[in-house]
């Protein structure tokens, strides 16, 4: 809080969730960068002690001083960037003065020490004067740059005398505000220079500056060296410190390098050692922003030297060794990971619950249940695995009782919590073991129902302990007995999610309708896990399902047909397997799925896909966890935390990216793009000329959408108008493109993106002159063609006879013989590289993919991982049931894998019952783990054969590829082993290779 000027406002209450909302960031590797800019065309530009970093949100190209090329950086440690008021780049060095780069040709003009240059060779600060011209601060002073660009010494006339010696002269930072005054932070203090006076004066911050910044407000906040950090209100001359809220304040004894206005209602202050201090200026509340080692995503580390808002409105965060992307602008989706309650490494969600008092109950992953308060955060938890608490595992689902009571389904049976007390007590079930997991609870009426892996139970609601009577028990008429959601209907019926489908009950005593399932139909149901069921406006009934996707009850028929409606990823949603369904307060349907979050219209039945542009920032989601608050707010309990969704904020952020030439090469030769780019106003620009040696090699470029919030999902497409006839998408991550054998003309190239909302970017353009070879002149042309002429026209007096005899029998061989050809050519690739049963990749492909990944890893620093999956008990189905049935299973479990992997992944049958899979950018196990899981859990469903079912397993192993590996033999050895452990493990699993742990197999 800022002193006395608001500690009256300091009591307010936060918005709700803001307390626990993490703040989420992208990182990028990078040296330590001191300062950022962002020029007139969206490049990023970072200051860092190894030189200049131009960033276009895909790749980082580092300028460097070298003594050899006059017009290079002439000094590797950057000190300060600014852009001025004419669109120019200016960088202040520590010993090499000052530098402006040149985007014509892509190189610097430099101002060093000595007549007509700067002060000093130690450039710090730079700002523009209000009148075409720039303030520079340096280590001896000051000094001014007219519009004209000519240069004058002012540290006599501006600075004052001072007993320090020199350092009131050593200038750390500048900043001239909306009013025209000039601040100048020193080594000494704080100094004003108001418009038109000609000197400085002192403001009575006596401490070392470090940064100087004005807000929209315009109050002007400084950084000092180890008092922290300053606040002076607009119009006036005195400094407020900035004192930190909380119990663990020590933002006044911190060094402050860094200053940035997030948004009017946050200012950031960058600390060195610290972390970030977050500051709403009109409570006076305050939160830190840490590095959290255990979570990937949180600030890169706690020193951060450099902050800035680029133009989007997007937060750049300069730390030791990354520079790292926080995008504020999301105001609909808030992520929580931290809610004050001390947790066992990352907080998991796997339940949520809202009470009637407001208070959100979560389940966490460890066990036990975080009772948070929207607003507060964590105030209170129900442990596991202690007298009088709940069980070790995860806590199922949770439920409001009709007694005010909760009752919670858990791995080790279901429990009441008295909603006052908090007090834990078994609930006892007549016939069923008090341990038993239970997966679902919903009550109706004077009926309790509760689902398990043992079937359907009811008994009376409001019964205690031991006496509760039980009314009804239903598990082999169920199809399936595995119930895993329920719904109570206001009617009385009740709808049953099992494992292998749907059921339902019209009321407590009637009886069961199995609905029906059907592969071959597109308007029945679909079989699979039932993950969570949800009623819209319409009254239609919404079944979440594991790898089927949302399936949709939309009417029932006069004969009683259930007509179901599939929303699958071919309609926009981001996984097939969805984990929970929910209608909020507008009748929107949302889903939760393992690839993030998708809205659902259900009027029209469209998708829309959140996505970390939209702030989601959780990929997967636990199986029915969600909920729907008083407030309009949804809460999805994730495997990273909570997300919470407001509806009603989602907006589409409007931003139009700039489309620029990152690089261009011309006959392989590097050439800089700028003089020969104009805009879509059609500036004149000069044109690309392309000479006859060149023209085999032609030219070629880079090109980037300037969106750092979300470079990897933009869309490119480009045209070379005069050759091309429509627009040329690029590949996904691609963004380059080439032309060669141009004929002789002139030409222009169009480059453009897809903003989020889908719209494409106006054009920029390049104009594109080939030149014509010798023999391509018009005069010699003309020469060819009269002899041309003469000479064929001889010809064919003598062989036209001859040619209309053979013609006839030419096409017809040459016919003939192109067909023969190309089926031979088909099936010739065919038996090369695809396995003749499954239509798979065969070992001879999935060898090339494997060397071609190996190499692509170990150029790019990436990872991958194989997988090699072998069938268990196969050999028992070939000799009970023959081969043709062993031939069908292993078509349905190549089919199975597919869905399994992701389209970038590489599946192939080895051979037998072997098959294998290369995953690519596994930057983690877990991401692996998830696809193994998939995997055996799908092979392991029955397969149907005529009447047969047949059962098998699949047994995994798995090896993550290493760079030190000598080869690929080695990688596919390591999976071996961990396959071999697998099925000695009991088989259907999965085994990573761990060297220690393998290292007695390896040796056998």
């Amino acid at each position: 809080m800022l002193g006395p000027l608001s500690c009256a406002l300091a009591e307010s209450a936060p918005p709700r969730w803001t307390p626990m909302g993490a703040t989420v960031f992208k990182h990028m590797p990078a040296p330590l960068t001191n300062t950022m800019a962002q020029d007139s065309r969206g490049f990023m530009w970072m200051g860092t002690q190894s030189g200049l970093i131009r960033w276009d949100g895909y790749t980082q190209r580092l300028y460097t001083a070298d003594s050899k090329r006059p017009r290079a950086l002439p000094d590797n440690f950057v000190r300060a960037v600014h852009v001025d008021s004419h669109g120019n780049l200016w960088a202040g060095t520590s010993s090499g003065g000052l530098a402006r780069y040149d985007p014509v040709s892509d190189d610097f003009t430099v101002i060093g020490t000595g007549a007509g240059g700067v002060s000093d060779a130690h450039v710090a600060a730079l700002a523009d004067d209000g009148a075409g011209g720039m303030w520079i601060g340096t280590a001896n002073g000051l000094d001014h740059m007219d519009a004209a660009g000519k240069l004058s010494a002012v540290t006599a006339t501006v600075l004052p005398p001072s007993g320090r010696g020199s350092a009131i002269r050593t200038i750390e930072a500048l900043l001239r505000d909306r009013a025209g005054g000039l601040w100048l932070g020193t080594r000494e203090g704080l100094l004003y220079r108001a418009p038109n006076a000609a000197a400085a004066t002192a403001v009575g911050l006596d401490a070392p500056i470090n940064a100087l910044f004005q807000d929209t407000a315009g109050r002007i906040w400084i950084g000092t060296r180890n008092q922290g950090a300053f606040m002076i209100p607009a119009g006036e001359l005195r400094a407020v410190p900035v004192v930190e809220s909380g119990a663990h304040a020590a933002l006044q004894k911190q060094r402050v390098v860094a200053i940035a206005e997030v948004s009017p209602t946050e200012i950031w202050f960058g600390t060195e050692g610290d972390g970030i201090v977050a500051l709403d200026p009109g409570s006076g509340i305050t939160r830190r922003i840490r590095h959290k080692p255990d979570v990937a995503d949180s600030l890169s580390d706690n020193d951060t030297y450099a902050l800035f808002r680029e133009r989007s409105g997007l937060m750049m965060v300069a730390s030791t060794e990354a520079n790292s992307v926080y995008d504020p602008r999301p105001q609909a989706v808030i992520t929580v990971r931290d809610t004050g309650l001390p947790v066992d490494g990352k907080l998991s969600v796997p339940s949520v619950l809202v009470r009637p008092d407001g208070k959100i109950w979560m389940a966490v992953g460890g066990g036990g249940i975080d009772i948070v308060d929207p607003r507060a955060g964590g105030i209170g938890r129900i442990t596991a695995g202690e007298p009088g608490g709940l069980p070790t595992g995860r806590v199922i689902t949770m439920a409001n009782g009709p007694d005010g009571n909760v009752y919670a389904g858990t791995q080790q049976g279901l429990f009441r919590i008295d909603g006052q007390s908090l007090r834990v007590e078994p609930v006892q079930i007549p016939g069923r073991s008090v341990s038993a997991a239970s997966w679902a609870v919903a009550f109706q009426g004077n009926v309790m129902w509760i689902g398990g892996l043992d079937g359907l139970w009811a008994l009376q609601a409001g019964a205690s302990g031991a006496a509760a009577p039980l009314l009804r028990h239903e598990d082999a008429r169920l199809g399936d007995s595995r119930v895993t959601t329920l719904l109570a209907l206001q009617n009385g019926g009740l709808w049953i999610g099992t494992r292998g489908g749907l059921v339902f009950l019209p009321s407590a005593e009637g009886s069961l309708e199995v609905v029906p399932t059907d592969m071959g139909s597109s308007d029945r149901l679909l079989p699979g896990f039932t993950s969570s069921l949800a009623l819209d406006r319409q009254g239609r009934l919404w079944c979440s399902t594991f790898g089927r996707g949302v399936q949709l009850l939309e009417r029932t028929d006069a004969d009683g047909r259930r007509r179901f409606r599939r929303i699958e990823t071919t309609h926009g949603l981001p996984d097939n397997s969805v984990n929970a369904v929910l209608a909020d307060h507008q009748g929107t349907m949302w889903a939760s799925t393992d690839m993030g979050l998708a809205r659902i219209d259900p009027n029209t039945l469209t998708v829309k896909a959140l996505t970390e542009a939209d702030g989601i920032h959780i990929i997967q989601y636990w199986t029915n966890s969600a909920a729907l608050t008083a407030e309009g707010e949804l809460l999805f309990g994730g495997l990273t935390g909570l997300t919470v969704v407001r509806p009603d904020r989602l907006a589409t952020i409007a931003y139009r990216a700039p489309v620029v030439v990152t690089d261009l090469a011309v006959g392989d030769q590097p050439v800089a793009p700028g003089r020969y780019l104009r805009d879509a106003s059609g500036a004149a620009a000069a044109a690309l000329e392309i000479k006859p040696e060149g023209k085999e090699r032609g030219f070629s470029l880079e090109f980037a959408a300037l969106d750092y919030s979300a470079s990897e999902r933009t869309q490119y497409t480009y045209r070379l108008v005069g050759f091309d006839s429509n627009w040329i998408p690029t590949a996904p991550g691609s963004r380059r493109l080439a032309y060669t054998n141009l004929p002789p003309g002139n030409y222009t190239l169009q480059l453009r993106a897809a903003t989020r909302s889908g719209e494409w970017t106006p054009p920029i353009s390049l104009p594109v002159h080939a030149l014509p070879s010798w023999h391509q002149l018009t005069w010699v042309r003309v020469l060819a063609g009269l002899f041309a002429v003469g000479v064929i026209a001889s010809l064919m007096r003598l062989r036209i006879a001859w040619y209309r005899r053979r013609q006839a029998e030419l096409e017809s061989v040459v016919a003939q013989r192109t067909a023969e050809l190309r089926a031979s050519q088909v099936m010739l690739e065919q038996l090369a590289y695809a396995d003749p049963l499954t239509g798979l990749p065969n070992r001879r492909l999935f060898g090339d993919e494997l060397r071609r990944m190996r190499a692509q890893a170990v150029r790019d620093k990436t990872s991958f991982t194989l997988m090699l999956i072998d069938l268990d008990h196969f050999k028992q189905v070939n000799d009970t049931l023959g081969h043709d049935a062993g031939d069908a299973l292993l078509v349905e479990v190549a089919r199975r894998l597919r869905l399994c992997v992701r389209e970038a992944d590489q599946l192939a049958r080895l051979g037998g019952d072997e098959f294998a899979v290369l995953l690519s950018n596994t930057g983690n196990s877990h991401d692996a783990d998830q696809v193994a899981r998939r995997i055996v859990d799908s092979v392991a469903e029955p397969i149907a054969f005529g009447p047969h079912q047949m059962r098998v397993g699949a047994s995994i192993g798995a090896a993550a590829f290493r760079s030190e590996l000598a080869n690929d033999e080695a990688l596919y050895k390591q999976a071996d082993l961990a396959l071999y452990q697998a099925k000695s493990a009991g088989r259907n699993t999965w085994v990573w290779y761990r060297a220690e742990e393998h290292a007695e197999l390896a040796g056998n």
